[in-house]
């Protein structure tokens, strides 16, 4: 019998990387261990999305993996980004089979990041579709999306890992965070190299007054060698996830007994 309302799970945004999160979530559906809530951001959003959704952690790559959200030059020159994310919008009104966040089967709470008002905001109701395209949308290469007036890009801005909200008496919070940061050698001679770097520092620092909040912290650190964009190891990355959701299966069964 699966274990509801006993736990929240975050997802943090990261990317390709973040596909380790379907592949955490198909090893919690073998244990039938199922959050009571999710939160994410970015990725981390879309995967939230798609399993309170009701679609199977496997499924998943059918809609997130290369080449939907690499074709960056077919979008060159429209405002406010490189790109957009119009074949993202597409797959997830394929794959969703609701459009409100009310009609989830598992509570959702989705980090974005409103520009106009320069802070984060975190959203539970309303659009679905709406609002995961805007936590995806990376600063410069995506276009903002606008949302009753206001212009929303990616939640990873300024709440990568959204923790706190998900906080609630006898519940258990559980976090997996897909940018595991460390010193690496890379020679930094590439805008590619220079703006990733930028990009896993800048969400790192969200992560500061969240991590406390949490009763499980799962980093990844097998996931440092990928890219943002790294979407042709769709496989091996959820492959990572699941391997890290079986380690910690009887760690979260023995949390929960306790």
């Amino acid at each position: 019998m699966a274990l509801y309302d006993s736990f929240g799970l975050a997802l943090s945004g990261g990317g390709a990387r973040a596909i380790i999160h379907a592949g955490f979530l198909q090893a919690l559906d073998e244990a039938q261990l199922k959050p009571a809530i999710i939160s994410g951001a970015s990725m981390g959003a879309i995967v939230g999305a798609m399993y309170s959704s009701g679609v199977a952690p496997a499924d998943m790559l059918k809609a997130i993996v290369k080449p939907e959200l690499t074709k960056l030059p077919a979008w060159i020159g429209r405002r406010g980004g490189i790109g957009s994310l119009v074949v993202l919008r597409e797959k997830l009104s394929l794959f969703l089979s609701v459009h409100t966040f009310e009609e989830l089967q598992i509570p959702l709470i989705i980090s974005v990041t409103n520009l106009n008002r320069g802070c984060n905001e975190l959203i539970s109701s309303g659009n679905l579709i709406d609002w995961v395209v805007a936590s995806a949308s990376i600063p410069i290469l995506f276009q903002p999306v606008v949302i009753n007036n206001y212009y929303y890009v990616d939640g990873g801005l300024t709440n990568n890992l959204p923790i706190n909200c998900l906080r609630k008496e006898k519940r258990l919070v559980i976090a997996l965070e897909s940018n595991h940061l460390e010193e690496v050698d890379t020679a930094f001679d590439s805008i590619k190299t220079v703006s990733e770097r930028v990009l896993f520092l800048g969400v790192n620092n969200t992560l500061k007054d969240q991590i406390d909040g949490c009763d499980l912290f799962i980093d990844a650190p097998e996931v440092r060698k990928y890219g943002i964009f790294d979407f042709q190891f769709a496989d091996k990355l959820f492959q990572i996830g699941y391997t890290i959701g079986k380690r910690n299966i009887e760690r979260i069964l023995k949390m929960l007994e306790s």
